[in-house]
Parts: C-alpha cells; sequence; structure tokens
C-alpha cells in the first residue's frame, strides 16, 4: 500500500485485515515504494495519487510494466490522471470499507468494471 496520510493508511490497513488481507508493507513515498515494487512479493498494489507532492504515476508504470494488478484509492478524479492511467480502477477517498473490498476482488479476479 502507498499512501502518505498516517491516519488513511490505519483505517486501510484495518479495513484490508478485517477482510482477512495481509498488508505487506505500507509505504508513504515514492522512492521507498518503488524499492518495495522491485522487491517485495504481493497480490494487488493500492496507490495514493499525490504522495506528499509527488505524483505515484511512476509507480502505476512500473506496476503495468510489471503486471501487477493495483487500484488508486485517491482523492483525485480520473481528469486528474494521464489519460493511459484513467482506466485503472480507482476509488474515492474518503472511502467506503465495502466498497474497498469489492474493488480489491474485481481487480484480483480480473473483471472489468
Amino acid at each position: 500500500m502507498v499512501e502518505d496520510d498516517f491516519l488513511v493508511a490505519l483505517a486501510i490497513e484495518h479495513d484490508l485485515a478485517a477482510a482477512d488481507y495481509t498488508v505487506v508493507g505500507t509505504y508513504a513515498n515514492c522512492s521507498a515504494a518503488a524499492t518495495a515494487i522491485r522487491s517485495e512479493s504481493y497480490d494487488l498494489a493500492i496507490l495514493d495519487v499525490n504522495l506528499n507532492g509527488e505524483p505515484a504515476f511512476p509507480l502505476a508504470e512500473e506496476l503495468i510494466a510489471r503486471g501487477v494488478p493495483f487500484l488508486f484509492l485517491t482523492g483525485y478524479g480520473a481528469i486528474h490522471l494521464p489519460e493511459r492511467l484513467r482506466e485503472i480502477p480507482r476509488i474515492a477517498k474518503p472511502h467506503q470499507p465495502h466498497s474497498l473490498i469489492r474493488l480489491i476482488e474485481i481487480v484480483l479476479s480480473g473483471e472489468r468494471r
């Protein structure tokens, strides 16, 4: 999970744990997240779009290149994303736990929304 707001990250971790998902790691900046993308084993990534003013788009591109499913959990609308990333599954902040879990299930299953 890539999220720069500690309380939001904590809430997401709680939601995921309640649904029996395990969080491999929480990263608050692009540098740490990029290292984790390359070195950790995981099934799905959750990205915030804005990490303390730094866009997470390079992380998204790397996940695409590696074939790793991911979703955006962000306050930004699709119009604020690069065109290539507008079709990536996205859930708005503040999120509803059941909506996040359902979107994760969809992304992991390979379904199209």
